[in-house]
């Protein structure tokens, strides 16, 4: 079955990982995540917001204005409140150095050290507390029973 048809079951693994805002919350967007590591890693990804979005000097070195300028035709008008919480769960599909012309899928600048890390069949779920922590943590199994889909 390809990823597209696929939905999240609580039997199946879920690994988390944290995001800054708005990073985040454009991956409802279709938005391909870029990191400065690579993964083998290929499965369900529980999407968190980590407690402190990126600073507006941050985004500017990290995206340019051009990409800036673009996020808010994603974004709503008056932030989303997904700071410290679990908001998706989408699947992991592929992981690939990033080329020039993924610039716009990224919403960041290019970067030849880069990773792209492709996700599918993204959706929101309700928001669950979250604890950050940095690279990939596995979700137990009380925090499965609280994750619905929108």
């Amino acid at each position: 079955m390809d990823a597209m048809n696929r939905i999240w079951t609580p039997d199946q693994e879920l690994r988390a990982l944290s995001w800054k805002q708005p990073y985040g919350e454009l991956m409802l967007y279709g938005k391909i995540e870029t990191r400065t590591w690579p993964t083998k890693y290929r499965g369900w990804v529980l999407m968190c917001a980590s407690k402190h979005p990126y600073f507006t000097d941050q985004l500017k070195r990290i995206s340019g204005v051009d990409q800036i300028w673009r996020m808010g035709d994603y974004l709503p008008e008056n932030p989303s409140h997904y700071e410290g919480n679990a908001f998706a769960i989408g699947y992991l599909v592929d992981c690939r150095p990033m080329q020039k012309e993924d610039e716009n899928n990224c919403f960041v600048q290019y970067h030849p050290d880069l990773f792209c890390h492709v996700y599918e069949n993204t959706h929101p779920i309700n928001l669950i507390p979250w604890k950050g922590s940095q690279g990939w943590k596995k979700v137990d199994e009380a925090t499965k029973k609280l994750i619905k889909y929108l």
